[in-house]
């Protein structure tokens, strides 16, 4: 069993147990493995699948047809369906004796493009499928469709969903079985690259070397994620110039609204208006504050580490990876910035770690998320970070990375251990993550200090 998926497969095992109509939605960007988990689970059963294109109303129906046809070898199967209503009703019947997993992939196609759809979904989500035994899976690679949905408090046929799951790109110790042939930074490296997508993750070769595989993913004209992103963007939008230029300018460094509005020459609630929908696509995130005032300060991210390692080396190098300069690229703009680009993605690893640790009671107080703090950025208060930060009333773990070559050094302490009007009331308890280890002097000062982690990655792969 694909391992990725292995808790998602028990539970809809237990529902499929049951013998009874069931309504499973899953949504998810495409390529976090909606497909692959769908195959899996329908593995040596009796299943219709189809996977609605864009096409006329109907070419979706004949279509349809044809994959029933080929899926159910039935002797009483019609030479082709009059319409929806008489499609489903003919599976209803066919899943009296049987169980019969019916799928609807890319189901916005089928809801946007065919007048008469819904109206005969509904009228089988609600009566037909209900006297069978029909397990329905209900699937969209459009987070913004997904969205538009779940935003209504009841839409027929979507009051009788039995279950549904978002599917979002995958933590690092999820990906560390496809990445163990790889020293510790390889692994991140490669995770921080492909973004923790099952489609992209399992694409990696480990005969090759790290460099070899992001060439090959990345830098040739022939690349598997070449244009990945701007695929998705064409799937879910119309026009996509300004959300694409909105993403290279925080892929450029600007994360506040105000800033990234200025470089893209837009007013502020109209660049606001673009983001959220960029936003409800899953393609970037809101970042605010631990603790404090976070509404004023927010912050836009990337929501996964490909797309931003995309718009940050790809996107902008696309002419000439496409004339075959993709390696001269790489060595002359992506292996200098390597070390930059990777602490974020190191920051997420930590932060995982964090709450992998708090979830099994071995950190000093329980807590669910450790999020990012900062303050300052004016020309009164220099602008502070701090990637790691887990508080209560009484206490607070504080929490800081190092990706650089040389090892962490004493001041990441010193910066921990510094007076901070937010946490000055709090007992403190700080964490330094490192993939290069640390100095003596660092060693000697936590030992001293007490109450301070020295978490190298080794120790996070281990």
């Amino acid at each position: 069993m694909n391992s990725f998926f292995a808790n998602d497969i028990k539970k809809l095992n237990a529902l499929y147990n049951r013998v009874q109509f069931s309504f499973i939605f899953l949504y998810g960007r495409y390529g976090t493995g909606k497909t692959s988990l769908i195959r899996e689970f329908c593995r040596d059963r009796a299943t219709l699948f189809y996977s609605a294109q864009e096409t006329v109303p109907e070419g979706h129906l004949n279509a349809f047809h044809r994959q029933a046809a080929l899926c159910l070898n039935s002797k009483r199967m019609p030479e082709a369906f009059a319409s929806w209503e008489q499609a489903f009703a003919y599976l209803s019947d066919y899943s009296f004796s049987r169980r019969l997993i019916i799928v609807l992939d890319e189901f916005q196609n089928l809801d946007r493009n065919c007048p008469g759809f819904m109206q005969a979904f509904t009228q089988a989500v609600h009566h037909d499928f209900q006297t069978g035994k029909v397990f329905l899976i209900v699937s969209s690679s459009s987070v913004g469709y997904a969205g538009e949905l779940m935003a209504e408090p009841i839409r027929n046929p979507f009051d009788a969903i039995t279950a549904r799951a978002f599917l979002d790109v995958l933590p690092f110790s999820a990906c560390r079985p496809y990445l163990s042939g790889y020293a510790p930074k390889e692994q991140l490296l490669l995770y921080g690259v492909t973004g923790g997508f099952p489609f992209c993750t399992p694409q990696i070769q480990t005969k090759l070397s790290v460099r070899e595989n992001i060439l090959r993913l990345f830098f040739s004209p022939d690349a598997p994620m070449l244009t990945a992103p701007l695929d998705t963007l064409h799937r879910e939008l119309r026009e996509i110039s300004t959300y694409n230029f909105l993403l290279e300018i925080i892929a450029s460094g600007y994360t506040k609204l105000t800033d990234i509005a200025e470089k893209a020459s837009v007013g502020t609630n109209k660049c606001a208006k673009y983001l959220g929908v960029l936003i409800s696509l899953g393609l970037i995130r809101k970042e605010f504050p631990a603790t404090g005032e976070s509404l004023k300060k927010v912050r836009y991210q990337f929501a996964d580490h490909m797309t931003r390692f995309w718009y940050r080396f790809v996107g902008p190098n696309l002419s000439e990876i496409l004339f075959g300069r993709g390696r001269q690229v790489y060595e002359q703009q992506v292996l200098p910035s390597l070390d930059e680009y990777l602490l974020p993605v190191f920051e997420s690893v930590c932060a995982e770690y964090l709450e992998r640790l708090a979830g099994t009671g071995q950190t000093p107080f329980v807590y669910r998320h450790a999020g990012a703090w900062w303050t300052g950025g004016t020309k009164r208060e220099p602008f502070l970070r701090i990637p790691l930060v887990a508080a209560d009333e009484e206490q607070a773990v504080l929490g800081i990375c190092h990706s650089l070559a040389d090892p962490a050094g004493k001041e990441l302490l010193d910066l921990l251990l510094m007076p901070l009007d937010a946490f000055g009331k709090l007992r403190r308890y700080c964490c330094i993550f490192s993939t290069s280890g640390f100095t003596e002097e660092l060693r000697l000062a936590a030992r001293e200090a007490g109450n301070v982690w020295l978490i190298d990655l080794e120790d996070i792969c281990g």
